[in-house]
């Protein structure tokens, strides 16, 4: 008799002898069919440059704030780099790496971008350069989205308004344009011989002005951008059904999965007063800058200076802190099987277990 489940072969070795000629046999079936299971489950892979360009399709690089580094910050010197799994973390910590590689990850998808200021060189000396070293020398591609999640429909500030509920006249703090419709009108003397006009990309007249082609004499009259409805630096928005201060930050706390916020009642406002809450503001990570203008009941984000908090609560606004990456993190989970389809479900996500706030109370 051949046994092709292993717990059907011991419970047969527990209470009978067994041939060993059954035995063998019965062994080579069950690691065939572990072969053949464990080859099905990682069959499946995308190129490296589909896996791009898909995630770029799901938030543009171009959505990102002008001053951050988004996009593909590391790519393996490998033809057609192939990649069959994706670990998914809010910061790539050396703990975070050390995951990475313990699951045999082929790419990281660092909401962070651990490669920000400019490197000088790559030693083993700091950690975020022992990062890009490892990311080399183990053929890791590293790819990070941060403010294009924050500025999409469905990006992370959306998803930090869920615990108020139903909502109306949801917008960005800030209104995004579209780089890539930016336009100049150039008038320039070419060559002496007279005056031409021309529409330009600004690319096109960075290089133009670059290799000196315009001539002496050029005007350059900038056009708007295209607006980008819906799209931009955290939200703002309206409550249909009105909370106290207090049932607001219950549902906060609930929605991010944490025990403990910083909290600061505005002047003159009321922690259990019903329908305290009509309006709120929410932003990813640091908002002081971003909510700077907002007028709301209440806003929530990661971390703001002492004096922006006070500024906000002698406006009448009560705030929300939670610690940076606090205001992150949970929407990795959220959007995990998105992702998963962006990709046409042929790479494997997996979220960070290891990933953590740097900050905990104790």
């Amino acid at each position: 008799m051949l046994y092709r489940q292993p717990a059907l072969l011991l419970t047969k070795l527990a209470t009978h002898p067994v041939k060993i000629s059954e035995l063998r046999q019965s062994y080579c079936i069950i690691n065939k069919n572990i072969y053949i299971q464990n080859r099905g489950e990682h069959s499946k892979a995308m190129d490296l440059n589909e896996v791009v360009k898909n995630l770029n399709q799901f938030a543009p690089s171009s959505y990102a704030g002008s001053w951050d580094n988004v996009g593909l910050l590391i790519e393996p010197l490998e033809d057609n780099k192939q990649i069959k799994k994706i670990l998914l973390t809010n910061d790539l910590t050396e703990p975070a790496m050390d995951e990475a590689l313990s699951l045999g990850s082929d790419m990281i998808l660092s909401y962070h971008p651990p490669i920000f200021r400019p490197m000088k060189r790559f030693t083993s000396k700091n950690w975020k350069e022992r990062i890009v070293l490892r990311c080399i020398q183990n053929g890791v591609a590293l790819y990070s989205p941060h403010t294009s999640w924050d500025a999409i429909k469905g990006g992370i500030n959306e998803w930090l308004l869920i615990p108020f509920g139903s909502l109306t006249e949801v917008s960005p703090c800030e209104q995004q344009y579209d780089s890539s419709s930016q336009k100049f009108i150039v008038s320039s003397s070419v060559n002496n011989s007279g005056e031409s006009a021309k529409l330009m990309g600004k690319q096109e007249l960075i290089q133009a002005l670059d290799n000196k082609s315009l001539g002496d004499e050029v005007s350059i009259v900038k056009q708007e951008a295209r607006p980008l409805p819906g799209i931009g630096p955290g939200r703002t928005a309206k409550l249909e059904n009105p909370l106290s201060l207090q049932e607001a930050i219950d549902k906060v706390k609930s929605h991010l999965g944490l025990s403990h916020i910083r909290f600061a009642l505005a002047n003159g406002a009321n922690l259990l007063a019903e329908g305290g809450v009509k309006s709120v503001g929410v932003c990813a990570g640091s908002g002081g800058s971003v909510l700077g203008s907002v007028q709301a009941d209440l806003i929530l984000t990661g971390e703001m200076s002492h004096h922006e908090v006070l500024d906000f609560v002698h406006r009448g606004v009560s705030v929300i802190l939670t610690d940076h990456s606090n205001t992150e993190r949970g929407y990795h989970s959220y959007i995990r099987e998105e992702l998963m389809k962006v990709l046409d479900n042929k790479v494997e996500i997996v979220v960070s277990k290891v990933d953590r706030d740097p900050l905990q109370v104790i």
